[in-house]
């Protein structure tokens, strides 16, 4: 044991997975957690329940960011500022989105009927919109407080506490007193409220306050407000086309569209954990001039992106059906390798946007996000309503491979640091290209589906095996 763990440790990544360990212990117990609740509503609800419920989650984690300005994106960044008393600083922003919030929510309620009729959610939703968006405001506020004093255990316990005790409430409202989308979003939102608060009086309360002195307050909330595109730019690709299938199509397909990428979403969350806990070690490396170190980091996260979506490529779609009570929710599951292959272009894309972060360019993501945006947007307004929820799947890889397309060029023409070429991922491209290529060979032409999971197993490993081979011989030369 103590030789593997030597050899664990000769990985590049190491410092990663040790550096982002509580973090990702948090993460991975909450995927497994909504992995293990996802056949639990499957059973008791229907896909069209699930396209509005997942519809109203969309729209609450939209307005969470608009309604509350984004200060808490400002929050985190002027905490560091020596100069800024950090009581001052907390009190003025909670005072202020939460001022934002209530003349939002007044503003929801006089454009209820427009805004319903856009988002085709029923009446009865309107009174939980505001009350989704208040928990995710006060929940956005506490994980960056978190964050900015170091405290990622206390994060890490209140976050699973914050998405185990929704399960339980969705649940137990579902199962005693409403069966349907309404049961579940009460159920959630009406725990969520109660923590919020909860968080409130035990955090909080020391910052509720109408005055301190704190100088930059314009600067600090024209900070924030200028940010809420990059809040926002994740919901425009990834549930923008929800809201629209369900506008054009129904509940049903946006239910079916959503639990296809559901199971994306797991993925997508792991490997942006990583790329996360690896910043700053890159940071460091480019501090110290050492980009041929920096490309080799970026090498190494890509590989394990290779690993990671090799792996959901070849049995996403299985581990679907397997968590899907209800065989209702099976038909939109062989979209998964076009939505995994979305977001492999998303993870080469965060991986170039490093470089943006480090050089304090940020303004250039606004142009590749734009850019993804509008194709995204159009796209979708033209073809959904002809060729319906599955076309999303192709238009969120076209979107995607434009952004990545688009931040590549501009880190190449604009940014004065070295920028890895594309053909320096070259190889793991290949590998990615070679898996697509085999699981649609071995899904559509072996009918017997143990003998699928064989085949696709003997795959999955050869390509492990050639990823990592220089540890695997190194360890048995050590060995022999």
């Amino acid at each position: 044991m103590k030789k593997l763990v030597s050899h664990i440790k000769q990985l590049s990544f190491y410092d990663t997975l040790r550096h982002g360990s509580v973090y990702m212990f948090s993460f991975v117990v909450i995927q497994l957690l909504m992995v293990l609740t996802l056949p639990i509503f499957t059973k008791l609800l229907t896909p069209s329940d699930f396209g509005i419920y997942e519809v109203f989650n969309n729209t609450v984690r939209i307005f969470g960011v608009i309604l509350s300005l984004n200060l808490f994106n400002g929050f985190y960044r002027y905490y560091f500022d020596e100069h800024i008393d950090k009581k001052a600083l907390v009190q003025f922003l909670l005072r202020t989105s939460f001022l934002a919030f209530i003349v939002g929510s007044g503003i929801i309620y006089l454009l209820q009927t427009p805004l319903l009729k856009l988002l085709n959610l029923p009446q009865p939703l309107l009174i939980w919109i505001p009350i989704g968006v208040f928990s995710n405001i006060v929940f956005s506020f506490f994980y960056a407080y978190n964050n900015a004093q170091r405290l990622s255990t206390r994060g890490g316990v209140w976050q699973f506490f914050y998405q185990f005790s929704r399960v339980i409430g969705g649940v137990l409202v579902v199962l005693y007193v409403v069966r349907n989308y309404y049961g579940r979003i009460t159920g959630e939102n009406g725990i969520l409220l109660l923590m919020s608060l909860l968080v409130i009086v035990i955090y909080f309360r020391k910052y509720l306050g109408f005055s301190e002195h704190l100088p930059q307050k314009k600067e600090i909330v024209k900070y924030s407000v200028s940010f809420i595109p990059i809040g926002l730019s994740g919901f425009a690709l990834g549930y923008l086309d929800t809201i629209m299938i369900n506008n054009y199509k129904g509940h049903n397909d946006a239910g079916l569209y959503s639990y296809a990428y559901k199971i994306a979403v797991i993925y997508t969350g792991i490997t942006t954990a990583f790329v996360t806990a690896n910043r700053p070690k890159l940071f460091e490396l480019m501090n110290e001039k050492k980009e041929e170190e920096v490309i080799a980091q970026l090498r190494s996260m890509f590989k394990l992106v290779v690993a990671l979506s090799a792996l959901f490529i070849f049995f996403s779609a299985d581990g679907g059906r397997l968590l899907a009570l209800n065989k209702s929710f099976h038909a939109g599951l062989y979209l998964m390798p076009v939505l995994i292959l979305s977001y492999i272009f998303n993870d080469l894309n965060e991986l170039y946007c490093f470089y943006f972060f480090y050089e304090k360019k940020v303004k250039y993501f606004y142009f590749s996000f734009a850019v993804a945006a509008i194709i995204n947007f159009v796209l979708n307004l033209i073809l959904i309503p002809i060729y319906g929820y599955p076309v999303a799947a192709y238009t969120t890889l076209v979107s995607y491979g434009f952004m990545l397309v688009c931040t590549y060029i501009i880190c190449k023409k604009f940014l004065s640091v070295r920028v890895p070429a594309v053909i320096r991922f070259i190889d793991y491209i290949l590998i990615i290209i070679l898996v697509l290529i085999a699981n649609y060979f071995i899904t559509g032409y072996i009918e017997n589906w143990w003998l699928q999971i064989g085949v696709k197993l003997i795959v999955y490993g050869l390509v492990i095996l050639y990823l990592w081979r220089n540890i695997i011989i190194r360890y048995f030369e050590k060995e022999l």
